[in-house]
């Protein structure tokens, strides 16, 4: 049996879709449109971005190894490999690798960027991981900050 019904297409596949947000008395409803909208001010002075930039952000993880009874774990930016213990996305994944550093003590550093720590110490290296992530993305909350401080059309 083969179906012969017909679908409708009303515009094109590149067309942009625009919704109206219902109102609602719950302000938490709004928040992606208005983040969305609040950062498009901040960044692009209310203009849409021209084109998706997916290079901008790369990853950065952890992995563990263990060799010969040693517990090692290696810091890697835009790579995956076996033994991930903890990943995140990074404006400068090469960067935070220095971030790592400044919470590790140097008796740690077997290299450039692979450290041997005490067994079972995979929650505290996550917890590094995850802190210096997130400064990284203070930092970048606060350059916006200055940036919307400073600027001149205000």
């Amino acid at each position: 049996m083969t179906s012969t019904t017909n679908v409708l297409s009303i515009g094109n596949e590149t067309e942009e879709l625009y919704y109206k947000v219902q109102k609602t008395s719950n302000p938490k409803a709004y928040f992606e449109f208005e983040f969305e909208n609040h950062m498009r001010k901040l960044l692009l002075n209310g203009e849409k971005p021209k084109d998706l930039d997916e290079k901008s952000i790369g990853r950065f993880a952890a992995t563990e190894i263990t060799r010969n009874g040693k517990q090692y774990y290696e810091f890697v930016p835009d790579g995956y490999k076996i033994g991930v213990i903890i990943s995140g996305c990074s404006f400068l994944p090469k960067d935070m690798v220095f971030r790592v550093k400044k919470k590790i003590a140097k008796e740690h550093w077997v290299n450039e960027n692979v450290i041997q720590y005490k067994k079972n110490s995979m929650r505290h290296i996550q917890g590094i991981v995850s802190e210096c992530l997130q400064e990284e993305c203070n930092d970048i909350y606060q350059y916006l900050c200055y940036l919307r401080q400073n600027d001149p059309n205000k």
